[in-house]
């Protein structure tokens, strides 16, 4: 029988790479946890969890921006920008 062991903690870099090989996943943050969601437009699902201090040197990445006024109170939503 396989249980699926939940969504694994992983460092920025493992994280910026999953966002750019995924450009629909976000980065999440609520309160003082941190995930990667595998779409941006579905913030409560997680594939992978950050803390706190990888989810700080991610959001510094410049590949990432933050998406303005989701849905969720108190959330904040990073997706890797678009370039043009």
């Amino acid at each position: 029988m396989n249980v699926d062991p939940g969504p694994r903690k992983v460092d920025a870099e493992y994280a910026i790479e999953y966002l750019q090989e995924n450009p629909e996943a976000g980065l999440c943050c609520e309160d003082k946890r941190c995930w990667i969601t595998p779409n941006a437009n579905e913030t409560d699902d997680e594939v992978l969890l950050l803390d706190m201090t990888e989810a700080e040197r991610l959001k510094d990445n410049p590949r990432l921006r933050l998406v303005p006024g989701i849905a969720h109170a108190g959330r904040s939503l990073w997706v890797v920008r678009k370039m043009t």
